[in-house]
């Protein structure tokens, strides 16, 4: 019998579906182009509003109330406006800044608060970003959001709320947390911000060095590059050739483990011939494609020039599984695919949860896809699994898989 998580009855339903070894390849693509249990915004705030979704009118009235109320200094035509974007179809994430006004709004604890923002941003509350700090403190201790932007606006003054990831010395989302949950005042956070100035960033330190630790498994060459090219230093090598290394392993990676070749590539408008550029993609496109990474986008990560995300952190764990973390499979014996298959989702799930993201969502369509990929018989197939599934999302690339796969493979 299958092991289910606890979750609502729609989410069991499809992650019971992910499951399934009966599932044809085209049938599972299929099934995420209906879209029909898709989690969008409005789903998320009928939750925590609890007023059925079914009733858009009540629920859009009910939100904008609480929100006029809360952010008394926003314009109600404003709210109004933003608040029917979130009531769309194809409203299926939002801001952060707007989940907290949200969370603020319908008096959330700092829990439920958190498990918002894992819905509606996929990620929740980043405790080492001192901005996000301010918020965690008005939320633990139940102020308005009004009397929390006064907070707020005090540290910002004080210049308390500036940070640079690039410092040395950093401190890690548990030692954030055990320090700032033991705050009793605004003068005591006030202090902890002044004192841990060099230790907090808007970069999640954990994924970054798991992140890291993945790149270097995969080949990624382990270089001080502001130092690289130091006359008195790596002597065997002159600027191009190390250039070259690194551009190869950055192109290599994003080839064979972060599937480039299969994601469409975003095409500019011409002068010359403006119809080309329009290509128009489905729901289930645009959030399986959305912040799929380039080279650029993975070097400015490696530089700690942009945080991290999510999905390479879920695509980069599946490529080494787990690597040598704490999240490695250490299993020795055999398993039964649904063993193997609980076994890589509880393991990723315990790192998205340890680095601040949240964990596997069968109601959004690049999870489901994941979960989908990583029911085999043995991980070696996984890879081949998410080869021919993305060449079915998208086939106008044109990329082959390289991998041999069908479903009698399961």
């Amino acid at each position: 019998m299958k092991q289910i998580p606890e979750m609502t009855e729609l989410s069991q339903d499809m992650f019971l579906r992910a499951m399934d070894d009966h599932l044809q390849l085209q049938e599972a693509v299929d099934l995420l182009k209906s879209e029909a249990s898709v989690r969008r915004v409005r789903d998320t705030l009928a939750y925590f509003a609890k007023i059925p979704v079914g009733q858009i009118d009540e629920l859009k009235s009910f939100l904008t109330g609480k929100l006029c109320e809360c952010v008394t200094d926003a314009k109600p035509d404003s709210i109004r406006r933003k608040v029917q974007m979130w009531m769309k179809d194809d409203a299926l994430s939002i801001n952060k800044q707007g989940a907290i006004q949200i969370a603020f709004a319908l008096h959330l604890n700092l829990a439920e608060a958190d498990i918002l923002l894992k819905r509606l941003c996929e990620e929740g509350f980043h405790w080492r970003d001192p901005e996000e700090i301010v918020y965690i403190y008005g939320l633990m201790h139940g102020l308005s959001y009004g009397e929390t932007v006064a907070v707020y606006n005090e540290m910002n003054e004080k210049k308390l709320l500036e940070c640079s990831d690039k410092a040395e010395g950093m401190a890690y989302t548990d030692q954030v947390k055990n320090r700032v949950s033991k705050l009793t005042s605004v003068e005591e956070l006030e202090e902890y911000l002044r004192k841990a100035a060099g230790e907090l960033g808007k970069f999640h330190n954990t994924a970054y060095s798991l992140f890291m630790d993945f790149l270097e498994l995969l080949g990624m060459p382990e270089m001080d590059y502001d130092t690289v090219f130091r006359k008195d230093t790596h002597k065997d090598y002159d600027e191009k050739s190390l250039v070259d290394i690194k551009k190869y392993a950055s192109r290599d990676i994003m080839d064979i483990y972060l599937y480039r070749r299969f994601i469409p590539v975003s095409q500019r408008k011409s002068k010359e011939d403006p119809e080309s550029e329009k290509v128009v993609y489905s729901a289930m496109q645009r959030n399986v494609r959305q912040n799929w990474p380039d080279e650029v986008t993975l070097s400015k990560m490696i530089h700690r020039e942009t945080d991290v995300t999510r999905k390479v952190l879920i695509l980069l764990f599946l490529a080494t599984d787990g690597g040598e973390s704490s999240y490695a499979d250490d299993y020795l014996d055999e398993r039964t695919p649904e063993e193997l298959f609980m076994d890589v989702y509880e393991r990723l799930n315990m790192m998205l949860s340890d680095c601040g993201f949240a964990g596997l969502d069968p109601r959004i369509q690049f999870d489901w896809m994941i979960l989908y990929c990583i029911c085999v018989d043995d991980s070696i197939f996984i890879d081949g699994k998410i080869q021919h599934f993305l060449a079915e999302v998208f086939p106008s690339t044109g990329a082959v898989p390289d991998m041999a796969y069908s479903d009698t493979d399961e």
